[in-house]
């Protein structure tokens, strides 16, 4: 009988792993990434494989990738055809990068649009604010922080106001970064009539029936009665403003404000989420608006995970970097490249491109910047110029 149990054991970690590494070699295009999979699971039979069914799997992708072809025929996309422009090709610096953002983003390139940056918090929050004070039809935010702190309940605050003038307030928050404190801030925006979802919730039913820890909404996008739009790297947090009495540690960032057609792009990939999120649709005649024009910037939205096999702005980094003529400035808190990557910006300097890395001098995760900082030496010996910037915390992500 032992003897029986040992072959069906054998037998049943030897199926498993197979199954795991055909799954692998067929679904993962990062060589890196496949190779640490395969060994994970081959060395640690049973569990290697069940790591991989866990974390390792995107189950959301096609979903989301239904949403985003629907998305292309919705009535709303008509609406931006006086916007849309074509590519240059007079620009030759601008045509083969705009070509490659073209080729990976499902978003249109928009005439029309205005973007002011904002500087921390300071400068976001009452932006925000007076953005949702001012609502009439419709607010849509998504966020991956929403603490239950100063800042995080003026913005609840608002929220359940513009939704008792009647306004549609839908918020998705995320399912780790949020995880413990959405059940309390959802009370009261059900209270006040508007909707809140965690996307994908870490505590909702077992590992077994919802997998998938690592598939994460980072995104920060609101949206107010569908014409004015706020997205960048600055989450809802007390740890964003910067005043005398705080004593949080604190977090240099920057976000943008934007009108435009624009808008409408940022209401797309708000809504793709919320069907990943509950299934349902926006109804686009409260979240969608005839864009209209508020300046003359150019622009493309390009949205990234957490439902994509491959990430559309590695790519259009690369691309940049392969493309760039004069210098690159490069703001960013977690820098682990990739060897394409690396090899991309030693490319860039070898041919005379300016390269100017800034990083964080004090890391949030000891680990990250560890690593981070064994990179660094292969970089400045081929010409790179590293930056290190003291506290607070940079966490701005800028690609110039």
């Amino acid at each position: 009988m032992l003897a029986y149990f040992d072959f069906a054991l054998t037998a049943l970690t030897l199926v498993v792993a197979v199954a795991a590494s055909v799954h692998v070699v067929l679904h993962k295009r990062e060589p890196r990434g496949a190779t640490l999979w395969l060994v994970l699971i081959w060395l640690l039979p049973l569990i290697g494989p069940f790591l991989y069914w866990v974390i390792g799997i995107n189950r959301i992708q096609q979903k989301g990738l239904t949403r985003s072809r629907g998305a292309e025929t919705a009535d709303h996309r008509q609406l931006l055809r006086e916007f849309t422009t074509e590519i240059d090709d007079t620009d030759l610096c601008f045509t083969g990068h705009a070509r490659l953002a073209e080729a990976v983003s499902v978003h249109p390139l928009l005439t029309g649009n205005r973007i002011d940056p904002l500087y921390e918090g300071n400068q976001v929050f009452p932006s925000m604010l007076g953005a949702i004070g001012g609502a009439r039809r419709s607010v849509t935010l998504s966020t991956y922080i929403l603490d239950r702190d100063a800042v995080g309940m003026r913005i609840i605050d608002a929220l359940c106001a513009a939704a008792d003038r009647g306004c549609r307030v839908k918020v998705i928050v995320d399912g780790f970064g949020t995880s413990r404190t959405a059940t309390r801030m959802a009370h009261r925006l059900r209270d006040a009539g508007a909707r809140i979802v965690v996307f994908h919730p870490l505590l909702k039913g077992s590992i077994f029936r919802r997998p998938g820890l690592n598939l994460r909404n980072h995104r920060k996008i609101l949206v107010v009665d569908g014409k004015v739009g706020f997205t960048g790297g600055i989450n809802i947090s007390g740890r964003h403003f910067f005043s005398r009495s705080m004593k949080r540690e604190l977090v240099r960032d920057i976000h943008f404000k934007v009108t435009g057609p624009i808008v409408c792009s940022l209401q797309e990939i708000f809504a793709k989420d919320w069907h990943i999120a509950t299934g349902e649709d926006l109804d686009d005649n409260f979240f969608f608006q005839p864009p209209v024009r508020a300046g003359e910037v150019t622009v493309r939205a390009v949205a990234s995970g957490p439902d994509e096999d491959f990430e559309k702005i590695y790519e259009i980094i690369l691309g940049a970097l392969r493309g760039a003529v004069e210098e690159v400035i490069i703001v960013t808190p977690y820098f682990i490249p990739d060897r394409p990557l690396v090899q991309a910006m030693r490319s860039a300097v070898l041919s005379g491109v300016k390269i100017r890395l800034y990083l964080p001098a004090k890391g949030d995760h000891i680990t990250v910047q560890l690593a981070s900082m064994s990179f660094l030496p292969e970089l400045v010996r081929t010409g790179v110029s590293v930056y290190l910037v003291p506290p607070p915390f940079i966490h701005t992500k800028l690609f110039i």
